[in-house]
């Protein structure tokens, strides 16, 4: 893996089950490699969190994505610096937003749904998205801010490199 990776995972957790659903995806989480094993995570259950080597144990389906642009040195060091910055203000897991999410597939235009979005909380998407807007790529640009997993799946500028699946099913 390299710094900047983006991996797009199949869950299997209730709340996965429950994003499943209400997305019509397959998909429920992404998290941001940011070198030494670790990974920027935010989750139902957890806070911002840097987390050791995540996805090694081959119980979850995902896709590694890279930039098709390659990131400058200062780029990646600018990730993890990032990263490091969500690890230590531990912002929590935006439960409006995933609200938002299941609302905005009912009534896609709904205006209102931008206002369930907590400052300074996020769901996992929305964490990814904001590293690396912060270090120069805008990974959706003009998105309306509620971006799905599979979202990423589909990102003009990402490239899948590795898809791994799952060696119990």
């Amino acid at each position: 893996m390299k710094i900047g990776d983006i991996v797009v995972v199949i869950g299997n957790s209730s709340i996965s089950k429950l994003i499943q659903k209400t997305v019509d995806s397959k998909w429920t989480h992404v998290s941001l490699y940011i070198g030494g094993g670790y990974f920027l995570e935010i989750d139902w259950n957890t806070k911002a969190s840097l987390v050791k080597d995540p996805y090694t144990f081959g119980e979850l389906d995902y896709v590694v994505l890279r930039s098709k642009e390659r990131l400058t040195k200062n780029q990646q060091l600018s990730i993890t610096s990032v990263a490091c910055r969500y690890n230590k203000t531990g912002n929590k897991y935006d439960w409006l937003l995933l609200l938002a999410l299941y609302l905005k597939t009912k009534w896609p235009r709904w205006k209102f749904l931008k206002r369930l979005n907590e400052k300074n909380s996020y769901v996992c998407t929305e964490l990814v998205s904001k590293v690396m807007e912060e270090v120069g790529v805008d990974l959706f640009p003009g998105h309306d801010g509620i971006i799905y997993p599979h979202d990423f799946l589909t990102c003009d500028k990402l490239q899948p490199v590795l898809f791994a699946k799952n060696k119990v099913s």
